[in-house]
């Protein structure tokens, strides 16, 4: 009898382990298709998260309210107005003074007229001397009128976001550049891939011109494709230090804004030049819309 009770007893409790262990395989299954579905929902693409965010419109119309004017308020006008005519003349004074302090901050000061800066001139590659970068002081022939730089870069964050940044700039009248930029980035994300491209054409005016340093700054347009299609006014930063031959140091930065959404490129680049030619290397940032991508850039480039 102890023995069929032990027998039983054993076949009972077989067949709940058996059950235990099969609600457990059940279990581990669920939760290993819920954590997949989870992973896949939240590894929405940098590029397709961005492009949404530039195709968002936060723009709110405004309503505008007009009050009737009566005669005592134009009475107060005009009165006014006569008691403002000094002032005004202050005012014009002072408006002039800013002006001409920002166009020498901006532009030329009247301290640079009579000095080497004002009649650099554009090199013909960096380091074709030793002593001297971008621009040259000289009044031989040892310069070029106009000069074309074509840079072609490689940027890449991991292995599934990754593009090219192809650029021109065309300098000229000493001072001038005008820079032509192509990005493209592509990005795989789960099943779908994803693509991203900006054109941007800047007026480049070069406010510090001395043999070791260029400054600029610039003003054009800057366009978004892929799927958002719209283009935005924009402003471009640079400088390069020419520390020592081949070596030199290049930082960049341009931005637009589309719908309320910043769209913005920052170059930290290393040169190394060899005559006419350069190879660069360095890090690149990019801001679309609500994404950030932070890529590790290697490049080429030439003088012409």
């Amino acid at each position: 009898m102890r023995k069929q009770m032990y027998s039983k007893l054993g076949i009972i409790f077989g067949w709940f382990n058996f059950k235990i262990s099969q609600m457990q395989r059940i279990l581990l299954v669920l939760l290993f298709l819920f954590t997949v579905n989870i992973a896949c929902f939240s590894q929405e693409g940098k590029l397709e998260k961005g492009k949404e965010s530039l195709n968002k419109s936060t723009s709110k119309g405004k309503i505008s309210t007009t009050s009737p004017s009566t005669k005592g308020d134009s009475r107060r006008y005009r009165n006014s107005n006569d008691e403002s005519y000094f002032s005004s003349f202050f005012v014009g004074i002072f408006i002039d003074l800013f002006a001409y302090t920002v166009y020498g901050v901006a532009i030329e000061s009247p301290f640079e007229f009579n000095g080497r800066m004002h009649d650099a001139e554009i090199a013909n590659y960096p380091y074709e001397k030793s002593f001297h970068g971008n621009f040259i002081y000289t009044d031989s022939i040892n310069y070029k009128i106009t000069r074309l730089d074509i840079t072609n870069s490689f940027v890449i964050e991991n292995s599934n976001l990754y593009g090219n940044n192809f650029g021109i700039d065309f300098r000229f009248l000493k001072r001038f550049g005008l820079e032509f930029d192509y990005l493209y980035l592509r990005e795989k994300s789960n099943t779908n891939r994803d693509q991203f491209s900006l054109y941007s054409t800047l007026i480049n005016y070069h406010r510090i011109r001395t043999q070791k340093l260029d400054v600029w700054f610039g003003l054009g347009m800057m366009h978004v494709g892929s799927d958002v299609n719209k283009t935005g006014f924009g402003v471009g930063l640079g400088a390069e230090w020419f520390v020592v031959k081949p070596i030199s140091a290049k930082v960049s930065h341009k931005f637009t804004n589309i719908n309320n959404q910043e769209v913005n490129n920052t170059k930290l680049l290393l040169k190394y030049h060899l005559k006419n030619y350069q190879i660069s290397s360095g890090y690149e940032h990019f801001k679309i819309g609500v994404s950030k991508i932070n890529a590790f850039s290697i490049g080429v480039g030439a003088s012409f």
